[in-house]
């Protein structure tokens, strides 16, 4: 995370306002995979693999090694309407993952190490005010079991991500993830969070490091 930080990146990306944060976020994640050991002509941004349920799916990083798949990874941003968004981004993470896996059960076409996915959220903490989200009166009306899970209640936007990304690494669903929470304090200055203790940037780093040690023992160094 320092690196990224003394590089500037986390400033210019600290409310996730257009894409050139996450073109940097981008470039430090794939950089993860060459330092632990991938040749750098291996680890590709914005690449395409095929899909089961799709024809095929962009992915924000894809590591190979000799022409398998090692990981794929996706890089997510919420700077604005969470509320009209954060539901589908979830929807859409979960989806993606089961669909990279239907393609490797299958068709087995991604090689022999199955499919390793990680996936990353910057949520611009600006974009909601911090109060608890709540049913509206027309929701609760709509509601057919009571809302129970006490990770949501009560919730905001950013907890909800927090609390998607831990279970879905818990649950296998992903095999590793990186949350950043970021805000603008008056004076103008950024600061960040890393809410999720097991999706932080070190612990990206490390699962990355045994997946690409672990990838190059089974295919060859």
């Amino acid at each position: 995370m320092r690196r990224l930080e003394a590089a500037g990146r986390l400033n210019t990306g600290a409310q996730a306002r257009d894409a050139r944060h996450m073109q940097s976020i981008s470039a430090f994640v794939r950089q993860m995979f060459v330092d632990a050991g991938l040749d750098e002509s291996d680890v590709y941004t914005d690449s395409i693999v095929p899909g089961y349920y799709r024809r095929s799916k962009n992915w924000d990083v894809v590591a190979m090694h000799r022409g398998q798949l090692v990981a794929v990874a996706e890089l997510k941003s919420q700077a604005s309407s969470p509320g009209n968004n954060a539901n589908n981004r979830i929807e859409e993470a979960i989806g993606s993952a089961y669909d990279a896996k239907a393609v490797q059960d299958l068709t087995g076409a991604f090689g022999d190490l199955g499919v390793w996915a990680a996936w990353c959220m910057t949520f611009n903490r600006d974009a909601e005010d911090g109060d608890p989200i709540e049913l509206t009166p027309f929701q609760t009306a709509r509601l057919r079991f009571p809302i129970t899970d006490s990770a949501f209640v009560p919730m905001t936007y950013a907890s909800q991500y927090a609390s998607a990304i831990q279970r879905l690494i818990a649950q296998n669903v992903y095999q590793a993830g990186w949350m950043v929470t970021t805000w603008v304090n008056p004076d103008g200055t950024v600061e960040y969070d890393e809410p999720v203790p097991t999706a932080t940037a070190r612990t990206l780093r490390t699962q990355i490091e045994a997946r690409v040690t672990f990838a190059l023992q089974a295919l060859g160094g």
